[in-house]
């Protein structure tokens, strides 16, 4: 009986594999795929605006989308002060803030960034198909590996960064190039380069790549072209574009306090270098990256290899962990879905078309992915995401604060009310940590504001003696309070 049933279990998936391999699929599978996850994956990212789950990140530019509609410089006060182009070369987002004239600014920088993601499937359906030459059983695995990776979910529900758009460009350059469809791999490149200028060192890596691949004129330009451009923004329009210098600077003032000097630290120190890169933290993040995948890039790591040097420039900085695990991740994800495909394909048996890998293997490997993504991606079961998108009462006080507040005022606000209220040219952040010294606290709070916005709810710690002491010493700097309503309180400035 046992016998029986594995044979028909057999015939089943020979019948289906026969005609998922054809090139009807081909056409409409990856799209179909597209369109599916690119559906999840914006329910996911609004649901969790709506219920006012947001980030600096996000606030920082939906308040660069209003300036520039507004045609003012794209200087973001929620964060660093700098202009959002001067920070990473993120030119593409010029026209999505263009976009935002029609459509509210966070659920459009959402939504792209969700059909970014969702895209990528396309150019690594090619990939697995053409390049690796799987079965589509096989290619169907990876793209619902992809779709369950946790470095993809946490890019989705981690705010809003340029760089994610650059994704699917990636990918499609590998495999354009690779292919040798030479105008659409310029083009890939050139979207994914003006997404974040330092992906310029990953398409110079790709040139390198297609060098060794015995497309030398092509792989040469493509290599210094892309090296050019990386280190041209960094030390020359960066500069110029932001006045503040090379900002990515103190990231890597271990090795020295000029570009020039970090570059000699860097040179002469390659202990220190190689200590930063393989501590504790950063091995984590490698096994985080590589596991999901049961390390099957390795079996290939010629597809691989273009991603490194990049990748050990971002390891060697000191940067937050949400940075590591959100936008110095897209590259290295790229790159890792380049290589998967390839290294399926030397588990696989090859036949006169395609490669057949083991269904045991392919099983394992997406347990393997779907364990991670239940265990440690953002959007797990865990969290209940079926219950995002609702608002309750103290919800529904943060809108009404928001509404509250006038639309020229410059605001200081909670973290929780940053994203409500971005979409204004002066909006500073208030920080928790410095109401230990209420009065002190105050007057850097106050300080060329019209309004202070405090949401009880993001203070923590901080007793309540402290909170009211705080709100006190405001008062008694020339503010009234407009509202307080379930831990919402709106400060705002005597006429």
């Amino acid at each position: 009986m046992t016998v029986t049933f594995r044979r028909r279990a057999d015939n089943l998936i020979l019948r289906w594999q026969g005609r998922l391999d054809s090139p009807a699929s081909d056409r409409f599978l990856p799209w179909s795929v597209a369109a599916a996850l690119f559906l999840v994956l914006a329910l996911l990212s609004l649901a969790q605006a709506r219920s006012l789950i947001g980030t600096s990140d996000l606030a920082a530019y939906t308040q660069a989308s209003w300036l520039i509609r507004h045609g003012h410089d794209p200087v973001t006060t929620v964060t660093s002060g700098t202009n959002v182009f001067a920070q990473q070369g993120a030119f593409a987002f010029w026209p999505m803030a263009q976009l935002s004239r029609t459509i509210p600014a966070i659920p459009l920088l959402l939504t792209i960034q969700s059909l970014a993601l969702a895209l990528t499937v396309v150019p690594l359906w090619r990939v697995a198909r053409r390049l690796a030459n799987l079965r589509a059983g096989s290619a169907l695995i990876v793209l619902l590996v992809f779709a369950v990776y946790p470095i993809v979910q946490t890019l989705n529900l981690d705010g809003f960064h340029p760089e994610t758009v650059a994704l699917p460009f990636l990918v499609g350059a590998a495999y354009f190039g690779l292919s040798q469809h030479w105008r659409r791999f310029a083009l890939c490149a050139v979207i994914a380069v003006a997404c974040r200028a330092d992906l310029g060192l990953a398409i110079a890596g790709l040139g390198l790549l297609l060098v060794v691949q015995g497309h030398r004129a092509r792989g040469t330009i493509t290599a210094v072209a892309g090296t050019v451009w990386a280190l041209g923004f960094l030390f020359v329009l960066q500069p110029h574009i932001g006045h503040v210098g090379v900002t990515q600077l103190g990231a890597y003032a271990a090795y020295g306090h000029s570009p020039l000097s970090v570059a000699w630290g860097m040179l002469v120190h390659p202990g220190r270098v190689l200590g930063n890169v393989f501590n504790r933290d950063n091995f984590r993040l490698m096994v985080y990256l590589f596991a999901p995948v049961l390390f099957l890039p390795f079996l290939s790591p010629r597809y691989l290899l273009p991603v490194v040097p990049l990748q050990i420039v971002y390891l060697a900085g000191n940067v937050s962990q949400a940075t590591r695990y959100g936008p110095q991740a897209v590259a290295i994800t790229a790159f890792i879905f380049l290589a998967t495909p390839m290294g399926l394909a030397r588990l696989g048996r090859r036949s006169v078309e395609k490669v057949t890998v083991d269904r045991r293997v392919l099983i394992t490997v997406l347990l393997a992915c779907l364990s991670f993504y239940v265990l440690i991606a953002p959007s797990t079961p865990y969290a209940k995401p079926w219950d995002w998108g609702g608002q309750d009462a103290v919800d529904g006080a943060r809108l009404a604060a928001r509404d509250s507040v006038s639309a020229d005022a410059a605001v200081r606000a909670s973290p929780s009310m940053l994203m409500l209220l971005a979409q204004r040219q002066a909006l500073y952040p208030l920080d928790a940590d410095t109401m230990r010294n209420p009065t002190r606290a105050a007057a850097a709070a106050t300080r060329g504001v019209d309004v202070v916005v405090v949401d009880r709810h993001d203070l923590g710690q901080v007793p309540v003696a402290t909170e009211e002491a705080f709100e006190a010493a405001v008062l008694k700097l020339g503010f009234d309070t407009s509202s307080d309503d379930l831990g919402v309180v709106v400060l705002t400035r005597k006429n």
